[in-house]
Formats: structure tokens, C-alpha cells, sequence
């Protein structure tokens, strides 16, 4: 099943001794349903350039994956630490995710899916990351 939705996702990037930094973007997308797995698709656009991205979301295991503009596979096992990859035109880089908390709550109309996770690139700490995605049915 899929389903025209407006998705908006909250980033927050936590640094010792410093500010959070806080992000949103909103975006129209799609939620498909395969079986028990449930899925959001949208594109951003980034320095002129489309991101497309889909979120696998669930309620111990999770996956980003991005493509376009940037290429990026953040998975997610919750208490676990996971393997994953970012690629810019900088070049490819090894990112690991060490999650702490993921939810995903769905109504029959919208839902919510929560991740909170500590990032490391190539093996050095880079913050602990906050991503909510929030769906609602609609286009506009």
C-alpha cells in the first residue's frame, strides 16, 4: 500500500559542551507498507542536487538510506552497534551508529519513528544524533 504523505524530519546533533544544533525539513513523500514493514521515501534537494532517501523504520531495527546528490547507509539495531557508509565527493567514509532509543508509533492517518543514536566517522566520535521523522497523510 502506498500512501501520499508530507514528512517532516527533525535532526538534532548534540556535541559536548556545545549547543544543539537543530534541523528540519519538510518534504512531500510516501509510506508504503510491505507486509509488517513499513517504509518513507521522499527527496530533498541539497545543494542543488535531489537526495533521494528511504527510511526503513521499526521498533528494534531501522536503516536510512540515501542516494543522489549523497550516498549513505545508516543502519540502526537498537543496543547494538551497526556498520554503515557515507560517500560524498569527497570520498567513501566508514560510519558506525550505536543506538540508544528507537520507537516507531503509527496511527491510522500519520506516524512517528524516533532514533537516537551515538555517530562515529572512521572510528572517531562525532556526536550523539536525534533524527524524528513525523508523517501525516495529504500532499499539500
Amino acid at each position: 500500500m502506498n500512501t501520499q504523505v508530507k514528512v517532516r524530519l527533525k535532526t538534532t546533533i548534540r556535541q559536548p559542551n556545545e549547543e544543539p544544533e537543530i534541523y528540519e525539513l519538510w518534504a512531500p513523500g510516501t509510506f508504503i507498507e510491505k507486509g509488517e514493514t513499513a517504509y518513507l521515501k521522499y527527496v530533498e534537494v541539497q545543494e542543488q542536487q535531489d537526495v533521494k532517501t528511504t527510511v526503513k523504520m521499526g521498533d528494534t531495527q531501522a536503516l536510512v538510506m540515501r542516494s543522489g546528490g549523497i550516498n549513505m547507509r545508516l543502519p540502526f539495531y537498537k543496543d547494538a552497534e551497526q556498520t554503515g557508509s557515507y560517500e560524498s565527493e569527497f570520498g567513501m567514509l566508514m560510519v558506525t551508529t550505536n543506538t540508544r532509543k528507537m520507537k516507531y508509533e503509527k496511527n491510522e492517518h500519520d506516524g512517528h519513528f524516533v532514533v537516537q543514536y551515538d555517530l562515529h566517522v572512521n572510528g572517531d566520535p562525532v556526536g550523539e544524533y536525534t533524527l524524528e521523522f513525523h508523517y501525516t497523510e495529504g500532499s499539500q
